[in-house]
């Protein structure tokens, strides 16, 4: 437990920021590297939500009882949301600290070092998720509308939670006031390039379905009158 894997588990759980700050400076010999212990990090999460949840399977028990069919592209994107977990989130990082370093940019840490830091913060969101929501997903399986409210709303007090306290303990020495507000612009930036995606994607995502003629009633699960 002095190194590697479990140690830097341990450490992120009792101070994530602390622990990447340390890691930044240069406090690297025991632990795990921030990149792969992502990578691991998400691949243990997703195994444990396929082998004990099956949440696709859940998902088309919700839809039959609502006398309905998963809209088709809910179905693909749950799939590959579960087949390509690790490396979803893996992708996610470098995108992820360029938002970061904008937002802290003038606090000490370059775009390398932020993601380094924004491996951690995931690492931290992921392993709290997976030892707090995977246990209630299991055990609200069996009731569909608990399963579909109580983890979700759960999952989001998570990750309102975590960051403010990831980057608090990160940034001790400055102002709290201002370190929150630097993660609400963080978070309006996040937002911003958020929308801009959906925008694009649905775009395209129109242009698809009117070149290939198809209806969006069918694509959607909607079963015509």
């Amino acid at each position: 437990m002095n190194k590697g894997f479990l140690y830097s588990i341990k450490k992120i759980l009792r101070g994530p920021g602390k622990t990447a700050r340390e890691f930044v400076e240069g406090n690297r010999v025991n632990h795990y590297k921030p990149i792969l212990l992502v990578f691991v990090v998400a691949g243990i999460s997703a195994f444990l939500t396929n082998t004990l949840i099956h949440p696709e399977e859940v998902m088309q028990r919700y839809y039959e009882t609502q006398g309905t069919e998963v809209p088709k592209f809910m179905h693909l994107l749950m799939h590959i949301m579960l087949k390509y977990q690790a490396i979803l989130m893996l992708l996610s990082v470098p995108f992820m600290a360029f938002f970061t370093w904008i937002a802290f940019r003038k606090w000490g840490y370059n775009y390398y070092e932020n993601i380094v830091i924004t491996a951690y913060s995931l690492v931290c969101l992921q392993v709290l998720t997976t030892l707090i929501v995977t246990p209630l997903q299991f055990f609200l399986k069996g009731n569909l509308d608990l399963f579909m409210k109580v983890p979700t709303t759960i999952s989001y007090l998570l990750m309102f939670g975590i960051f403010p306290w990831f980057y608090l303990d990160l940034y001790n020495t400055k102002n709290a006031g201002e370190v929150i507000m630097r993660l609400f612009l963080l978070a309006v930036i996040c937002f911003a390039v958020f929308m801009l995606l959906c925008i694009v994607a649905g775009v395209i995502f129109g242009m698809y379905m009117v070149k290939n003629n198809i209806d969006p009633n069918t694509f959607m699960g909607i079963k015509p009158i």
